[in-house]
């Protein structure tokens, strides 16, 4: 009675799939009908049939046993929970079984029967959900659920290979395998540990740390790893595996090949476990796989357990060769089946260890002054209203190692002269990163270096990214709170830098070791008139007198332009020597003068020298006023060039010289005090020449 029922139910099954075959070709067959029909009204009929043969499919291959036994997919070894988001040959391996099982993944395209994917979708989930309705007194019951979860977790793995034990098989003709592998008896004739793995160090929450690894050689035939077993042992580590790793994998030439919890390296089994690798893991006759270890760290690891140390060792390595032979290796090269479980590291075990994410990341913030950053330099500022946006330093900012760092506030130090407090000179501060601008008011009392905190400051720098800060300051009017020739200079220096408040990506601080590198600035002079010095050449050359071998002459140019910013200026056409280097020139240095400087091997001197300066005349804009020097109408440019001569007399004279601009004096009106212009001048100076 039973079979009859099931017959009459199959007979039924296919009048009806034949009468849908009909009903679509008629549907499809006359061309009045297609053209009364939208394309959108097509696309749904099709998309409907091709459902209910979906369905109509399924039936008949239940109406004999209430699932799919006939041509039922089984060829899987489901080692890890899946769910939506997940790739692999497993996720392919699960869309077949669910689609030979009847509970179609996809009606067409991908993911349906012959169009399985590597990737676990909604429709995967939406199969693997009837699955488990359809097992729900096994799956659902026990965890107390009514409804399916999408989610293929260990009941649902045990149920799958329940299923596929119960299908009824056809006994074949046993055939001589065919592997896909090409070649004849396969051997592994080299085995070498990846020498840059070694002493690794495994993260808190970081995944799949690369711990050990082997170069494996395929002789004789292509290879398929099947299976490797691998032993972890204490070293330094106190507590089982499990406390400190999540998950171990296994990876052939850079694709996971099998994925494990953590927890079945259990302790006794003395942390050791074979584990079966998917299909496809094949290393080709004559060439090399690298086949490597990694571990995933704990999310949260405690505390005592960080810097815990253990070690790994291939004990085996089980593979197949194109005769389908299957042959487990456990001496070839740094294969060793020794299981010592001591917490001395030999020579066939590679150690590693488990650390905090910043000490494992190795997070550090580098602090460097950038290479735009401006030179100490004149700015012209206005009297009667501030001037804004000054830049004062051009710094950068590296995270350097593997974790993003996030700088929550950012300390910069101001130093003035001229006057007893910061905020005389400036009232805000302004600093620009990647557009972004944060500003801070300024308000010191009575301090000429105060270090300002940018503390509304929160950027992240993703790992290995450097990026360019930029500084500038808002400048109170001249002359209500300071006077011509105050300076103000920003400086990121060790204090400041210490004081930087960041985190790396896990959210712990960085310790003052993980911060370096210093930012300093150079200052700036503040002028209502001023000149504006640019250098146009330098020249050096040596003519020999041929006297007595010792009247060799040195001479050196140096070409730079002035220019009157905001109102006229008075620059001064004679020269004197210093033997200042640069900056403070000392006291008894005439201050209506250029100053330059000329040195034997680095050593300044004054010896027998002559100089001259000569300008170019602009009209009445440049113009000659005797003894004050040069007057230079405002926005006009005059063009100086400084020579000075070198004439060697001795034989005490010979040696290396050159010759440097150091400063040059001005005023802004005939008679008024002088100022010296010193800023920007380090390439102002020639190359050495030798006079003999």
């Amino acid at each position: 009675m039973s079979k009859a029922i099931h017959k009459s139910t199959a007979a039924k099954v296919v009048a009806g799939f034949a009468g849908l075959t009909m009903a679509f070709t008629f549907a499809f067959g006359g061309v009045a009908t297609v053209n009364a029909q939208t394309s959108a009204d097509l696309q749904a009929q099709i998309q409907s049939l091709l459902q209910t043969i979906a369905q109509l499919q399924a039936q008949m291959n239940t109406v004999e046993g209430g699932s799919s036994m006939s041509g039922l997919y089984c060829n899987f070894s489901f080692l890890r929970d899946l769910a939506q988001g997940a790739t692999g040959s497993d996720v392919m391996d699960l869309q077949k079984f669910l689609n030979s099982a009847g509970l179609t993944v996809a009606v067409s395209g991908a993911g349906s029967a012959g169009m399985e994917t590597s990737y676990y979708g909604p429709a995967t989930a939406a199969a693997v959900s009837k699955f488990q309705v359809q097992y729900a007194s096994e799956i659902l019951a026990p965890l107390g659920l009514t409804s399916g979860t999408g989610y293929f977790g260990a009941s649902s793995r045990a149920k799958a290979r329940a299923v596929c034990a119960a299908a009824p098989t056809t006994p074949t003709t046993p055939t001589t395998p065919s592997t896909g592998l090409k070649g004849g008896a396969g051997s592994l004739s080299d085995v070498d540990f990846v020498s840059g793995l070694n002493n690794e160090e495994v993260g808190e929450d970081e995944s799949d740390v690369e711990v050990a690894g082997i170069d494996i050689e395929a002789d004789g035939s292509d290879l398929e790893i099947t299976a490797v077993t691998i032993d972890f042992d204490q070293v330094t580590a106190g507590e089982d595996f499990e406390d400190y790793a999540s998950e171990v994998t296994i990876w052939l030439d850079g694709e996971m090949f099998a994925s494990v919890d953590a927890d079945e390296f259990q302790d006794d089994d003395n942390f050791s476990k074979t584990v079966s690798l998917d299909k496809g893991a094949i290393i080709r006759e004559n060439d090399e796989g690298r086949l490597v270890v990694a571990v995933s760290g704990v999310k949260n690891l405690d505390s005592t357990d960080a810097g815990d140390t253990w070690n790994v060792q291939f004990t085996s390595v089980r593979y197949r060769d194109a005769q389908g032979s299957v042959i487990s290796d456990t001496s070839t090269g740094d294969i060793d089946s020794t299981s010592d479980n001591s917490t001395v590291t030999a020579s066939y075990e590679r150690e590693f260890s488990f650390e905090t994410f910043a000490t494992a990341a190795d997070s550090e913030l580098v602090v460097k002054l950038a290479s735009d950053n401006l030179e100490a330099r004149v700015v012209n500022v206005d009297t009667s209203s501030d001037t804004n946006n000054v830049e004062l330093l051009r710094f950068t900012l590296e995270a350097e190692g593997d974790s993003d760092i996030r700088v929550r506030d950012l300390p910069v130090l101001l130093t003035v002269t001229g006057v007893a407090d910061v905020d005389l000179i400036a009232n805000a501060i302004t600093v620009t990163i990647d557009g972004e601008e944060y500003s801070e008011t300024i308000s010191t009392s009575s301090l000429t270096a105060a270090t300002i905190t940018l503390e509304d400051f929160d950027y992240t720098i993703d790992a290995g990214d450097t990026v360019e800060v930029v500084v500038t300051v808002d400048i109170n009017d001249l002359e209500s709170t300071f006077g011509d020739g105050d300076t103000i200079k920003a400086e990121v220096r060790s204090f400041e830098r210490a004081a930087i408040d960041a985190d790396d990506e896990s959210g712990e601080a960085l310790v003052a070791g993980d911060r370096s590198g210093t930012a300093l600035g150079e200052a700036v002079a503040l002028y209502d008139v001023a000149p504006m010095i640019t250098l146009v050449s330098v020249t050096e050359s040596v003519v020999d007198g041929g006297v007595n071998g010792f009247d060799g002459t040195g001479t050196f140019t140096i070409k730079y332009d002035v220019t009157a910013v905001d109102g006229d200026v008075f620059v001064s056409d004679t020269a004197v020597a210093t033997v200042a280097a640069s900056g403070s020139l000392g006291t008894g240095v005439d201050s209506e003068s250029v100053l330059y400087t000329v040195d034997k091997s680095g050593t300044p001197t004054a010896d027998d020298l002559s100089a001259v300066v000569t300008f170019t005349k602009n009209g009445n804009n440049v113009t000659d006023t005797g003894v004050t020097g040069v007057k230079i109408t405002e926005g006009s440019t005059g063009k100086f060039t400084l020579t000075v001569t070198r004439t060697n007399d001795n034989t005490g004279d010979s040696g290396l010289y050159r010759m440097a601009l150091r400063g040059v004096s001005w005023a802004t009106a005939s008679g008024a005090a002088t100022n010296i212009y010193t800023f920007n001048l380090e390439d102002y100076e020639t190359n050495y020449v030798s006079i003999n």
